[in-house]
């Protein structure tokens, strides 16, 4: 019997999710929820789990650390399964964790479930930057990018809301349960993407040797780190300064919203300028609004300045990130999978760095004078990052590209 008109509608659509345009970017969503989601909850897991707050605060350590360190196995795994078993497995383990969450008799309990799907979800980022670099071509990732950024913030400013909100009508056990049912019903979908080409006994060896040989890669290196230690690490004290200057919780709660919209909107709108702008001429943009960023915050810390503040790393953010993750798209080719697993460990390894930052002038009234360093080195980015890109010459082997 033929296929009415509303069965063939719903095949269509359920197709255009499962297409890699939209789930690639949804599963960066998902995953940056889980980063966030147990942020608001702290005291009251803490207190379910008969517990403190300080061994609740450990297990949103324990789920960071095994985010950066995992990476260093789930990138040469990547090029001995290939880059969509990675992303299948990976998230079927962390869905199991966060089922385990929303299970778990103790605090002891808790922190390994959050440490495994930290770990898990670990893969989720390089593989998908790899996927897309391996079956896009050149002039069509930068839009890639750009979405990816925006479903990213999407996550990491939703992740707390969410959970905030639904801590006011169910138990934190429920919101954990829900959140685990959703990413192991995404598992099947992953795993039927279509292949990103047989990338199965890659050179792991060979990889390495190639970014440590490429003086491009290891300049994008330096710039991803600089880039992490002010628009994540300092980014992160922004509400920390706003409070010590007297600004309430409830407002300085605003900061990583303002952020996410300003992330969202920016690298939505470079979607429809950046064939006509070179990337050099984006980074320098990136570095002037990295400026003006930290400049107003170094001039007067209050909640105007501090939103106005964020809202500005959001931008630059936008601007330099979408922008570097395109280069080393096309920088790292021969080295992909590794290559873009280590510049997803650069950045976190500079976002720590300007945590750390951040934690001693949080210590020491230095606000004043971290915000003046973020400003030079804001403009060293733009500086530095635009003559790199400026006599950067496009190189790029061959790529599969699935249609």
């Amino acid at each position: 019997m033929a296929s009415g008109p509303s069965e063939r509608v719903r095949r269509t659509g359920a197709a255009r999710l499962a297409a890699p345009a939209f789930l690639l970017p949804f599963i960066i969503f998902w995953s940056s929820l889980d980063r966030t989601i147990v942020l608001p909850i702290v005291p009251v897991v803490a207190e379910d789990l008969d517990s403190t707050v300080l061994a609740a605060g450990m297990a949103v350590t324990s789920h960071a650390v095994a985010y950066s360190v995992l990476q260093l196995v789930w990138g040469p795994l990547s090029t001995r399964w290939g880059r969509v078993k990675v992303l299948w497995v990976s998230t079927a383990i962390a869905g199991a964790a966060n089922v385990l969450n929303a299970l778990v008799p103790s605090m002891a309990t808790f922190t390994v479930a959050r440490t495994v799907s930290g770990g898990a979800f670990a893969a989720t980022f390089a593989a998908v930057l790899t996927y897309l670099a391996d079956t896009l071509p050149p002039e069509r990732r930068h839009a890639a990018m750009s979405n990816l950024a925006a479903a990213s913030a999407i996550g990491l400013a939703g992740g707390s809301l969410v959970s905030a909100t639904l801590d006011q009508w169910i138990d934190w056990r429920w919101t954990y349960a829900g959140f685990g049912v959703v990413t192991l019903a995404l598992v099947p979908v992953i795993a039927h993407l279509p292949a990103a080409g047989d990338h199965r006994g890659e050179d792991v060896v060979a990889q390495l040797r190639e970014i440590v040989r490429s003086r491009w890669i290891l300049t994008i290196y330096g710039l991803v780190a600089l880039e992490g230690f002010m628009f994540i690490g300092v980014l992160n004290f922004l509400p920390v300064a706003m409070q010590q200057s007297g600004g309430s919780v409830l407002v300085s709660g605003f900061v990583t919203g303002v952020f996410g919209v300003s992330v969202v909107v920016v690298s939505q709108a470079m979607k429809l300028v950046v064939h006509r702008v070179a990337p050099a001429r984006l980074f320098a943009i990136a570095g002037g609004v990295g400026v003006g960023a930290f400049a107003v915050v170094w001039w007067r810390i209050e909640p105007t300045t501090v939103l106005v503040s964020a809202t500005l790393v959001g931008a630059a953010w936008a601007l330099a990130h979408t922008t570097l993750q395109t280069w080393i798209a096309s920088a790292g080719a021969r080295a992909r999978a590794l290559g873009m697993t280590f510049f997803s460990i650069t950045l976190m390894l500079g976002g720590a760095a300007g945590s750390a930052a951040g934690s001693f002038a949080a210590g020491h009234a230095g606000f004043p004078a971290l915000f003046a360093v973020s400003t030079g080195l804001a403009a060293a980015l733009g500086v530095l990052a635009a003559s790199s890109r400026a006599r950067y010459g496009e190189r790029e082997v061959d790529s599969v590209t699935v249609r």
